[in-house]
């Protein structure tokens, strides 16, 4: 029975995320704006398995000429539904999956951070509100942006870890800290950066309250080098290679940040809708916060007003959490164009209105607060089952998709020529800088047609030269050549640390071709060709400084389990002799 009441809390989480993830259900898949989640989790599937890892290449995206994808883009989404693959589950699936843990996930971080403040009834409301917050349905079932949808877990998972590690100093929670770090960075890099100033307005609260302030500062600064180094292999080369790819177009034209400011009146009420952002105050998809977080929130300052009179100290925390809700707040209108314009690097944000998962954090919290005021259990448990319930039925019907597609099948979003063409050209931002561009009415685009997709891994350019595939995989290509010589363009994206060898002697090749292919002379008779895709320095340091992270990780727990087992048998070996 006791073991019930434990859990009881979790189960009645589960219970009542059943209608955030019951579209999830249904057959088949739905439509969202970023239609490439299977088709990514498919490539980052057989990347793993030709043995690219970590794997930084996708094969068949980028019109099928090889593309970065996961250098630049935070991988661990797809890693998560690669979990399911493994398993034997189909790829829609595995991404349903993905999502429904990230839900549950979100939920349960939430529960038990705003628990260490509010108590179990206050934490039950504070993540019933988060699940159900307006724009976490946006991310998943209008937009489909699901690595910023699985941000909703590790914001609050690092609150709550710092929170630990501020009241008991325990290592677990150092590396804990560390590691949801380290998740948020892989991720939503950007959402990590977003997240920052939140961050540290609540370590500086943690600092004020700690009474060992210098400890807590070196295990925070300590948490900080775990969670940078162990994503290193993943942001190092990203930032400092992403000037070889055509990035700049994240923060241009439509997604320029200026054209993405959010008007006061449409975080209050904006209508629901399943189209894009666009200038002005009439876009199409919601940018609400939601009635029942902002009047929560309003709430709770007074009622931290009415605690401050009476001298109870909860009263910090909400202070705490209705600045961060008016600081996410301030960040979404153009009063804050200073910031943005003096920030260079909040371009890449895009969007101001991303700032609306801090207030979702804040809000949810902040209405969990509520039951604060409250002295009787009773009355507790009765106003959070109002406020659970209520904020279900009033936001329930927002986590629905546009269009459900009852018929499809993995099939139809892992088949070669729609990842080469459909896909492909929903994002083509990490294609190399210099590859052939056009002008539309939608933007740059690049300047190719789905007839000019790759249909094979080479092509011959000039002279009579037969080859043969001997090994195709996203990172390594081998070739057995013969013939009286010419030139040979491999259609594989040019980027730093691809290299040619022909009869294991690295040669030089030219990408001085409209689509900046590998391109290279062979001499007449037979030979190997070999197409490496290897470690720049920028990766080879940041997968250094990973591994680095993993043993120094692995040898601290040890170390701290042979410190416990020693005091352990020290207190035994005390304990008989004192018999």
């Amino acid at each position: 029975m006791k073991r019930f009441i434990t859990f009881l809390p979790v189960i009645v989480l589960i219970v009542l995320s059943y209608w955030s993830v019951s579209p999830l259900l249904e057959p088949g898949f739905f439509s969202i704006h970023d239609d490439e989640q299977v088709g990514r989790l498919y490539e980052l599937d057989q990347s793993i398995k030709s043995g690219h890892f970590p794997v930084r290449i996708s094969q068949n995206l980028g019109f099928g000429y090889g593309y970065p994808l996961f250098n630049f883009y935070p991988p661990f989404v797809y890693y998560v539904a690669e979990v399911f693959v493994l398993f034997g589950i189909g790829y829609i699936a595995s991404v349903e999956l993905m999502i429904g843990l990230g839900f549950l996930l979100a939920a349960y971080f939430m529960y038990i951070f705003s628990k260490e403040y509010l108590g179990k009834y206050g934490g039950l409301v504070a993540a019933v509100v988060y699940t159900y917050v307006p724009y976490h349905a946006v991310d998943v079932y209008v937009r489909g942006a699901l690595p910023e949808f699985w941000s909703f877990v590790f914001v609050p998972a690092i609150f709550w870890a710092y929170k630990k590690l501020a009241d008991t100093k325990k290592p677990l929670y150092l590396i804990l800290s560390g590691i949801f770090f380290t998740c948020l960075i892989l991720t939503h890099n950007l959402v990590a950066m977003m997240s920052g100033i939140f961050i540290a307005m609540y370590l500086l609260f943690l600092l004020w309250e700690t009474t060992e302030k210098k400890r807590f500062m070196q295990q925070v600064a300590l948490s900080g080098l775990i969670g940078l180094t162990l994503s290193a292999s993943f942001w190092i080369p990203s930032f400092f290679e992403r000037n070889t790819t055509m990035i700049k177009l994240l923060t241009m034209e439509s997604a320029d940040y200026n054209q993405h400011y959010v008007y006061l009146r449409q975080l209050w009420n904006s209508a629901w809708g399943y189209g894009g952002s666009l200038p002005g105050p009439e876009d199409g998809l919601t940018f609400q916060i939601g009635k029942v977080h902002i009047i929560g929130s309003i709430l709770a300052g007074i009622a931290g007003l009415w605690l401050y009179l009476k001298k109870n100290t909860s009263w910090k925390i909400l202070f705490l959490f209705i600045a961060m809700f008016s600081l996410a707040t301030f960040m979404m209108t153009f009063h804050s164009d200073f910031v943005w314009d003096n920030l260079q690097f909040f371009a890449y944000i895009q969007f101001p209105w991303r700032f609306l998962l801090f207030t979702a954090f804040a809000s949810s919290f902040l209405v969990g607060a509520l039951v604060l005021v409250i002295k009787s259990e009773r009355i507790k448990a009765i106003v959070a089952a109002v406020l659970m319930i209520g904020t279900v039925f009033f936001y329930k019907d927002y986590f629905t998709p546009k269009e459900y597609f009852k018929n499809v099948t993995d099939t139809d979003y892992i088949n070669l020529d729609v990842i080469k063409w459909k896909t492909s050209i929903m994002a083509f931002e990490y294609v190399p800088n210099g590859v052939a561009t056009k002008e539309t009415n939608f933007g740059t685009k690049i300047d190719i047609t789905k007839e000019q997709v790759a249909t094979s891994s080479y092509t011959v350019i000039k002279g009579d030269i037969r080859l043969k595939e001997e090994s195709i995989k996203p990172h390594y290509k081998k070739y057995f050549v013969s013939g009286s010589g010419g030139i040979v363009r491999i259609n594989q994206f040019s980027y730093p640390g691809w290299n040619v060898f022909i009869d294991m002697n690295e040669v030089t090749y030219s990408d001085n071709n409209r689509l900046k292919l590998l391109q290279f002379n062979v001499p007449s008779g037979n030979h190997s060709i070999e197409v490496k895709y290897t470690d720049t320095p920028a990766r080879m340091l940041g997968n250094v400084l990973s591994a680095t992270s993993i043993i120094g990780i692995l040898l601290y727990i040890i170390l701290i389990l042979l410190r416990k087992n020693k005091t352990s048998h020290h207190g035994k070996n005390k304990k008989r002799k004192n018999k």
